[in-house]
């Protein structure tokens, strides 16, 4: 098996985790990937930072909310003070191929992956708009930073 190399590794996957990211994408065919997975039994749960609509709970009021950069990067995130539940599913992104990277992963309760963030660049415009209503309504623990 691979090892792959995760870029943004500050979601607290264990060794059980990246374990599971190597098998899960060690084979990936080239191109990018989204995946969003079940964790199997013998991996350990993740913890799950967002809140909002498409985990169950209400809107996250902007009173709610700081925006505050997170770990380098380019934009502030919407925060929330509120503490971060444990969930089975992982979200795991990347590029597949000869090498395969995966660029993030992460744990969440959403029934799917969360759009990046309203400020990344790299969206085209009908991407952005629907990153800034998502966000609009949802929230990352972190707001008592």
């Amino acid at each position: 098996m691979k090892n792959v190399k995760i870029l943004h590794d500050d979601h607290g996957l264990g060794d059980d985790h990246i374990k599971f990211v190597n098998h899960v994408v060690a084979n990936e065919p080239d191109g990018f990937f989204i995946k969003l997975l079940v964790l199997p039994p013998e991996c350990s749960d993740l913890m799950s930072a967002l809140h909002g609509p498409t985990v169950g709970d209400d809107p996250v009021n902007e009173d709610e909310v700081t925006y505050v950069v997170r770990n380098g990067r380019p934009g502030p995130s919407r925060l929330v003070d509120r503490p971060e539940r444990p969930c089975r599913n992982i979200v795991i992104i990347g590029m597949g191929g000869g090498t395969p990277v995966v660029i993030t992963a992460y744990g969440t309760q959403s029934p799917f992956p969360s759009p990046r963030e309203w400020w990344d660049s790299g969206m085209r415009p009908r991407e952005a708009v629907d990153a800034a209503v998502f966000w609009m309504e949802h929230a990352l623990s972190g707001g008592g930073e």
